[in-house]
């Protein structure tokens, strides 16, 4: 996309895209992220205990997760491509985080009936959030785009942090006073996140009126058919794999006696570790280019999963978690550059489709782990399968064009 057409025409946007090409984004994109992030990280403890607790079955939790991951990518892929074309406006992300919160809540009112799986969709909404900032920032390419999401990325792990700091707390505070719910601390971050865009309205990106050729969608279709396709399904299926440990390793670890705060401490473990790593991650991705390092991570993702399978005790689950930072840090943040380069789409396109096509992938996580009985260790060797099939689909070669090289 041309800067005119990013721009939109407008004189007042294309000043302030200007200047941010030399600064940092506006404190309202870094807080807006911030805050996605720790709703993420607080719900990623909570939401699946606080189901379960509400006397969901497994098969229970199984669909609201599966519901939910296809609503969000329904979402990202019709809905992000139409707010987009609006210029990204500051009313859809404020819309988004407002009816999160009122999704959440309701799920604690209404769970485990089938108006549960409503309440998640609602929720859902939340992930049109990071895209939306995605694509304000893509103006200012102050770095690659590995470096550019890689900082992004920086920012939410740090949200995410703190989101998992929250889920502790709400865990003690649920502890120590009756009735309290920890996922009321999720609403909360919810309604703060629909409020930061309030206080700068002025703050979008140009439409996305950029000319498409017509030959776009027949070339695009080919593609898929050589370096596109086996993109797509490893991304897919390393969110699988991803999905298989959010949802799944906070019941096994409480279903072998421990308890539901040591489960915040792992998570925590994880995403703290990637914070150093995102920017050496980022800066292979630019040297080797974003399929060679997804494969390097997802092998990082397959031995994590193993470790689980093979062994048990606390030491040996933090050692995984630790070892799967290098999974989560590289395939969050360069499996969006991936899809980009090879869709040849800006980053605001490319953090749309990875966003719908990750929650696709989420299906696989939740269901396929119904083959397992109960919560045992055996559930991540999907996981590990996961990972050991999308290296092997991104180790297909291609012949391509030489200005598409540079994704391989």
């Amino acid at each position: 996309m041309t800067r005119r057409a990013r721009d939109g025409g407008s004189g007042v946007v294309t000043q302030w895209r200007a200047k941010a090409r030399t600064t940092v984004p506006p404190i309202s994109v870094r807080a807006g992220v911030a805050l996605n992030a720790t709703f993420y990280g607080q719900i990623s403890v909570t939401l699946p205990l606080a189901i379960s607790a509400s006397g969901a079955s497994k098969t229970q939790v199984a669909i609201f997760f599966a519901v939910s991951a296809v609503v969000a990518a329904g979402l990202n892929l019709i809905g992000g491509p139409a707010l987009r074309r609006r210029g990204s406006p500051w009313w859809g992300a404020s819309a988004c985080g407002l009816i999160a919160a009122a999704g959440t809540l309701v799920v604690l009112a209404v769970a485990p009936s089938p108006v549960m799986y409503l309440a998640g969709a609602a929720m859902m909404t939340m992930t049109l959030v990071f895209p939306h900032y995605i694509t304000i920032i893509d103006g200012f390419r102050v770095a690659a785009p590995a470096r550019l999401v890689g900082r992004m990325r920086r920012i939410f792990v740090i949200g995410f942090i703190a989101g998992l700091a929250l889920a502790s707390l709400g865990e003690l505070v649920a502890g120590a006073v009756d009735g309290f719910q920890p996922l009321w601390i999720a609403a909360a971050i919810a309604v703060a996140t629909g409020l930061i865009p309030l206080f700068e309205t002025s703050l979008k990106a140009g439409p996305d009126t950029a000319p498409k050729p017509a030959p776009d969608r027949g070339a695009g279709r080919a593609r898929a058919r050589g370096a596109v396709l086996p993109v797509v399904l490893a991304v897919l299926l390393l969110r699988g794999a991803d999905s298989v440990r959010l949802v799944y390793l906070p019941l096994f670890v409480v279903g072998q006696g421990m308890s539901s705060t040591f489960v915040a401490v792992l998570f925590l473990a994880s995403v703290v570790a990637e914070v150093p790593l995102l920017g050496p991650i980022s800066a292979l991705a630019d040297r080797i280019g974003s399929r060679r390092t997804i494969v390097l991570v997802a092998g990082a993702g397959l031995a994590s999963f193993a470790l689980i399978v093979v062994g048990s005790g606390i030491a040996l689950l933090i050692l995984s978690q630790l070892l799967y930072a290098v999974f989560a840090a590289g395939f969050q943040s360069i499996g969006m550059v991936l899809l980009s380069d090879v869709l040849d789409g800006g980053l605001g396109a490319g953090a749309d489709v990875y966003t719908g096509m990750v929650q696709v992938g989420a299906v696989f996580g939740v269901v396929a782990p119904l083959l397992v009985p109960g919560y045992s260790a055996q559930i991540f060797l999907l996981g590990a399968g996961f990972c050991l099939i999308s290296m092997l689909l991104l180790s297909i070669r291609r012949a391509r064009p030489h200005h598409q090289r540079h994704s391989a």
